[in-house]
């Protein structure tokens, strides 16, 4: 081939290449480019997965062979008709739950506002209740909420969140916390985290189901979310375990002693 040839290959195969590389979006672009790395969104947040001394930890893979594990993942993967209605805007509105059923699976919030926009209470499904207000919906409770509008015009709740004390609280959030301690005999135990208690002002009920779901024991790292009991009490929901993966800090010469001699 000759030297003129061989210029010319470079020109060509560029060509070939422009047109493909146009038709990626701009992430795309940039990752292939090595202009940006591809991220993964973390299970969650930093701190959930970072001890304070260093330690990293991940959830913990449940036996898929377990008849429970694959009953969740049954449940989970389920597909229903879709209920859920995007935001009109950002915009959050202050009410009070009106009236809830359980058996019928839906409910009323009034708001001034919306009400003298509308002429009508503010819809609440069932789907909002058990993922944001923690299964309980009861008349009197203080919820602010987005809003969506349904197929008949009328106004519908999105986002919905309880005011626990001074602060509003979406049930669907996942804390981070410990096993304080857990009482085999009489089937329950609590779970200790400072951002839930800054909320409730006492720990986390654990029951003894999610113990052995996740084969929990006192100072068990876990992931979790809350829903209330019938007193408003917080209890921990979809409790998840943390194992550690490998440690970063130093460890001082005590401790290092006391890891040779186990």
């Amino acid at each position: 081939m000759t030297t003129r040839h061989q210029a010319r290959l470079p020109c060509c195969l560029a060509l070939l290449f422009v047109p493909w590389l146009l038709q990626l979006g701009s992430s795309a672009q940039e990752a292939f480019l090595g202009l940006r790395q591809p991220t993964s969104r973390p299970k969650a947040s930093l701190h959930a997965l970072v001890g304070d001394d260093g330690t990293t930890f991940e959830r913990f893979e449940k036996d898929p062979s377990d008849k429970k594990v694959r009953g969740e993942r049954k449940a989970s993967g389920s597909s229903g008709k879709k209920t859920d209605l995007e935001p009109v805007d950002d915009t959050w509105y202050e009410g009070s739950i009106k009236s809830y059923s359980t058996q019928d699976g839906f409910g009323f919030i009034h708001c001034d506002e919306l009400f003298n926009k509308h002429q009508a209470d503010v819809f609440l499904h069932k789907r909002q209740v058990d993922t944001h207000l923690g299964s309980r919906a009861t008349r009197g409770d203080q919820v602010r909420f987005l809003l969506g509008v349904n197929q008949a015009g009328k106004p519908q709740a999105r986002n919905v969140e309880r005011r626990v004390g001074s602060h509003w609280v979406d049930f669907s959030k996942v804390y981070v916390g410990s096993v304080k301690d857990y009482r085999e005999e009489k089937g329950f135990g609590f779970i200790v985290c400072p951002e839930t208690h800054y909320i409730f002002q006492s720990d986390i009920f654990l029951h003894k189901n999610e113990v052995e779901k996740n084969n929990l024991s006192k100072g068990s790292r876990v992931t979790f979310s809350i829903q209330v009991n019938k007193n408003n009490r917080p209890q921990a929901r979809s409790v998840e375990r943390l194992v550690p993966t490998s440690f970063s800090g130093e460890r001082s010469e005590e401790e290092t002693e006391m890891a040779v001699d186990a």
